[in-house]
């Protein structure tokens, strides 16, 4: 494994799409998108052939319908220990409480920052919108990674902070046409994994509004297979 920053990485990507010819909208938020048009929030418009909606959180706002939850999660740093550890360690069950559907659930996680601080993760908490801590759970959290790692206890912790990852019933991404309006390519529901995946769901993006042949088949994250299983049912 290795460790990407995301922010520097949106950087990248953001300065590589001005640098062919993308124009960056900073603080203007789309209160619609749909029938090849977007309406921004003072009254402008702009319209394109095709629109993609990867606004994570804010995506079943702009494309009602979209079956994404919200899971809140919790994470904080530690102070600089230099050489305290040198890869990331991951509990086995890991993968087990990232899939939990419907329960809250904490797993152990540390990964080092060159900087020699600690990023210690992980929980995940279902229908809660609110952004504050939850005491209880990073409690737990900190149990449970000491539980693995006695050692934590000795450490100072600099911050700590939540977030939200947009997760779909059957843990895949939203990748293709909205059902509702074929203009819209929605991007969205990648839970954990949305820095991971960005360059492949951008490519399968591409080659649906290029109407090209992917190199792998999109037909697993089509948004469509929710509207068949509703109708199958």
């Amino acid at each position: 494994d290795s460790i990407l920053y995301p922010p520097t990485a949106a950087k990248f990507l953001v300065d590589r799409a001005c640098a062919a010819g993308a124009v960056l909208l900073q603080g203007q938020r789309v209160i619609a998108a749909g029938r090849e048009r977007i309406c921004l929030h003072g009254g402008s418009e702009l319209r394109a052939r095709w629109i993609v909606n990867a606004a994570g959180g804010s995506a079943a706002r702009i494309s009602p319908g979209l079956p994404i939850r919200s899971r809140k999660g919790h994470l904080l740093i530690t102070d600089r220990y230099p050489g305290f550890m040198h890869h990331q360690l991951v509990e086995l069950g890991y993968l087990k409480s990232a899939h939990s559907l419907e329960e809250d659930s904490v797993a152990f996680n540390v990964q080092p920052r060159r900087t020699g601080q600690l990023l210690i993760g992980s929980s995940r908490q279902f229908e809660c919108e609110t952004p504050g801590v939850d005491i209880s759970l990073l409690n737990d959290m900190l149990a449970r990674a000491c539980w693995y790692m006695p050692r934590l206890k000795d450490l100072s912790v600099l911050r700590t902070w939540t977030g939200f990852r947009m997760a779909t019933p059957d843990h895949l991404p939203l990748i293709g046409p909205f059902t509702e309006d074929d203009s819209v390519v929605v991007a969205a529901g990648h839970e954990g994994l949305g820095i991971t995946t960005s360059l492949a769901t951008g490519q399968l993006v591409a080659d649906y509004c290029m109407g090209q042949k992917s190199q792998i088949s999109a037909e697993p994250y089509a948004p469509s297979r929710f509207a068949r299983q509703v109708s199958h049912a």
